[in-house]
């Protein structure tokens, strides 16, 4: 089974698609067709790897990008004996995500108003007490 990718937080917070699980069953999947049919999977490897070697060169020289394209058709041939890479998402389960995405959006937006509301009530604040300050510091006229 195809497993979807899944959103990782790594160092300094940046956000991160990790296709890691679903990278782990394509190879093994190619390691079983591998055993079963070295020298058609050898093959074919070869063929993927010498077709991006020449569509690369053309792509270069400004030519025709027919080895790439045929590089792809190979490709996706591998992938469709590997079990697709196509994951149907059930329209039920997205929609509920959009939904919870919607909440959480708006609950985020709520969050960020009465923050924004409360650090413009400090501003205000301490405005007044710095002019309180200043004006206590003032010698008064006689």
């Amino acid at each position: 089974m195809i497993q979807l990718p899944t959103l990782r937080l790594e160092g300094h917070g940046i956000l991160v698609l990790d296709n890691a699980a679903s990278a782990h069953g394509y190879l093994r999947t190619l390691a079983d067709l591998y055993r079963e049919d070295p020298e058609g999977v050898g093959d074919a490897l070869i063929l993927i790897a010498d077709l991006g070697d020449a569509a690369e060169e053309v792509r270069c020289s400004g030519g025709c990008d027919c080895a790439g394209r045929a590089r792809d058709g190979v490709v996706d041939d591998l992938l469709l004996d590997l079990g697709g890479a196509r994951t149907a998402l059930d329209p039920r389960v997205t929609h509920r995500a959009l939904m919870q995405a919607r909440q959480l959006a708006g609950a985020a937006q709520a969050i960020a108003d009465t923050a924004r509301a409360r650090a413009d009530e400090l501003a205000a604040l301490t405005g007044m007490e710095r002019k309180a300050r200043e004006d206590a510091r003032r010698p008064v006229a006689p």
